[in-house]
């Protein structure tokens, strides 16, 4: 493990983070309100950069939610990458999203696009499901199913699957894409169940060592992304899901994140559904480290990432 990760680490230890998990579930979502507001989406310093930096930066509507297209020329590329970000389902996407779409972008010479899913912040997860396949069938309409891949990093890699669950769910209508990279996907367990005790014992275990995210989360979580509805099993834990006919896809799991308690139960549901994954661990590695270039780690996956969508 490198000394840069190290320091990380310890710093974010040492600011208190992890403690706002623990708290309840009206002062987390005041808590991620208020960071959503100190990073307003604003499309035009993001087009001002593109003009400057030469390449296309277009604004569509998709069911009602902006989606953000970054093209390396004003015409649309033959193949596309389906960026999902993370954040809980409450919070949007930041300076790090933005600097890796574009980064996408250039280094694949490939469409990016980057839908502002709606949040729960005052609505349950169904909506960011509805929106986020509306999403996927619109770039359908520009590219073929086997020209897209889909990445996605936390509640993003578990809405890059789920999608596709909810596409299966329907009876599938749509075609699956290329390849699926789901960075640091989870679901949350539902503590009536029996069968989803050994797995709340897992987050717990892991939540010794995770720097970010503790285990009092998930029940607080489940709360706020449920919001009272009858939901399907898959829209909160994706484990629980059809995987029927999925494309490939590779997980990425730091060893010290709850959510590596999640790569078993994934593993065997595309092993029940005979379809063919690849789980990669960071060992020692926090939650979504991919996404990170501060350290040498988070730099070698990011670049194998883009590798694989190139």
């Amino acid at each position: 493990m490198s000394l840069s990760y190290r320091l990380l680490a310890g710093l974010v230890r040492l600011s208190g983070v992890k403690r706002v998990f623990r708290k309840p579930a009206a002062e987390i979502l005041a808590y991620a309100t208020r960071q959503n507001e100190r990073k307003p989406f604003r499309p035009d310093r993001l087009r001002r950069r593109a003009a400057r930096k030469g390449y296309t930066c277009l604004l569509e509507d998709i069911a009602g939610y902006p989606c953000i297209r970054f093209q390396p020329c004003q015409s649309p590329q033959a193949e596309a990458i389906l960026y999902l970000y993370g954040g809980g389902m409450i919070t949007g996407p930041d300076r790090l999203d933005f600097s890796l779409a574009e980064r996408l972008m250039a280094r694949t010479g490939k469409d990016v696009w980057l839908p502002l899913y709606p949040l729960c912040l005052d609505q349950s997860v169904a909506r960011a499901y509805t929106v986020s396949l509306a999403v996927y069938e619109r770039m359908l309409s520009t590219y073929p199913a086997g020209g897209i891949r889909v990445l996605g990093f936390s509640s993003g890699a578990a809405l890059a699957l789920g999608i596709f669950l909810l596409n299966n769910d329907r009876g599938q209508p749509l075609p699956m894409p290329q390849e699926i990279i789901a960075v640091s996907p989870g679901g949350l367990p539902d503590p009536s169940r029996p069968e989803d005790q050994a797995l709340l014992a897992d987050l717990a275990r892991y939540s010794e060592r995770d720097v970010l995210i503790d285990a009092a989360y998930f029940e607080t979580a489940r709360q706020i992304l449920k919001r009272g509805e009858d939901l399907p099993a898959f829209m909160l834990d994706g484990c629980r899901g059809d995987f029927r006919d999925f494309p490939p896809t590779c997980f990425y799991y730091g060893s010290h994140e709850c959510l590596y308690a999640y790569a078993p139960y994934f593993k065997a549901a595309y092993d029940r559904y005979r379809r063919p994954c690849q789980v990669i661990v960071g060992p020692g590695l926090c939650h979504c480290y991919p996404l990170l270039r501060f350290f040498k780690e988070g730099r070698q996956a990011q670049e194998e990432i883009i590798r694989r969508l190139k």
